[in-house]
């Protein structure tokens, strides 16, 4: 638990150093693959607490915004995210392989587990309070993100990995959009 935390400080404090301890740590793709998939689970669940009253109108029908959709669209996306940056990061003089950024986005998906408990509290000490709190730890996590993809490539600037990032990033909804729309067209007809 002491690793995790003091894991947790450095991604903040200093995303390049957190990036070689996370890179030392020699996960796997499967190891990273199982890290990404239960922190994204937690995530979600944490995610659903606030207002877990969603009617079924607006799920359509516990299609879409069930908390094991959400899981899913976010596991693909995800999955997506690292190819397309690991990929993309050669364009830009980047060093990285899909092994060690999915291990950046497993990462960053268990801080956003360790971000969403905190919000989680606060929502139970102050509701108001809470968006607030929510709102920076997604700026928190988009820099860190960011960051994390500079070192990993070894990236020049914070400006070409986030342009890597955001460019990563619409591939992969664009790709999770055409393969969940192959998927629900498939199960309503």
């Amino acid at each position: 638990m002491n690793q995790i935390y003091y894991l947790a400080k450095i991604s903040i404090l200093n995303p390049e150093e957190a990036t070689s301890i996370l890179f030392s740590k020699g996960w796997s793709v499967t190891v990273a693959a199982m890290v990404l998939t239960a922190a994204t689970c937690i995530s979600t669940i944490l995610a659903f607490i606030p207002n877990p009253d969603v009617s079924e109108e607006i799920r359509a029908n516990g299609l879409m915004f069930s908390p094991i959709s959400t899981a899913i669209i976010v596991l693909i996306s995800s999955y997506l995210a690292a190819f397309f940056i690991s990929r993309g990061g050669a364009w830009f003089g980047g060093v990285a392989n899909f092994g060690q950024i999915l291990s950046v986005m497993a990462w960053t998906q268990v801080l956003q587990v360790i971000f969403q408990t905190i919000v989680v509290v606060v929502l139970f000490i102050l509701a108001p309070l809470a968006g607030i709190v929510q709102i920076g730890f997604v700026i928190l996590g988009v820099y860190i993100l960011i960051s994390f993809v500079k070192a990993a490539h070894g990236l020049t600037s914070l400006l070409m990995s986030g342009i890597l990032v955001i460019l990563a990033s619409l591939f992969a909804f664009l790709g999770t959009g055409i393969i969940f729309g192959g998927v629900i067209n498939r199960l309503l007809s």
